[in-house]
């Protein structure tokens, strides 16, 4: 996964880490104190992680989606110790890629696939999630990069973008 640079075609799902934006546009709907207050809004990063949440939950309502297949990550791990590949296999819906223990998150579309940037208190973790034709072979590529160092490339070969599901929902 070596190249992050972000494509023209970069097409954000969800993302969390734009505070400021949010607080931004908040003071303009709602610039003083007393009409906050009317409305019970809170101006808060609290306020804004549930909003968040909210969010994201429509967006998994809007990517539940079974594929023909099983969805697969191909992980570039940051982590303590330095960077490491590893896998996972994601389940049969779209939704499900919707998931992280990480702080700041960013799925997105790039040209041809679907990917996450996860970031934590150690480093970035940076997804990309494609489609196994079955669950013996999504079982067989997780090994393979565990212990076979598969690289992102073979992983590309071996299975299909999950990015048309995706771009089917949102018209891109």
């Amino acid at each position: 996964m070596g190249k992050y640079k972000v494509d023209v075609n970069h097409r954000v799902i969800w993302e969390n880490n734009n505070y400021l934006d949010w607080e931004k546009c908040m003071l303009e709907d709602f610039p003083d104190e007393e009409s906050r207050e009317e409305e019970g809004i809170e101006i808060s990063y609290s306020a804004y992680q549930e909003d968040c949440d909210n969010w994201l939950d429509d967006e998994r309502a809007n990517l539940d989606i079974e594929v023909d297949g099983y969805i697969v990550a191909f992980v570039d791990l940051g982590l303590w110790n330095g960077r490491h590949n590893g896998g996972g296999i994601v389940g049969t819906n779209v939704k499900n890629i919707l998931h992280s223990e990480c702080d700041y998150l960013d799925w997105y579309c790039d040209r041809y696939n679907v990917r996450c940037n996860a970031s934590h208190h150690d480093g970035t973790n940076h997804y990309l999630y494609r489609v196994a034709k079955s669950r013996e072979q999504a079982e067989r590529l997780i090994n393979k990069i565990a212990y076979h160092g598969m690289t992102e490339e073979q992983f590309r070969k071996a299975t299909r973008s999950l990015r048309p599901y995706v771009a089917k929902v949102y018209g891109w």
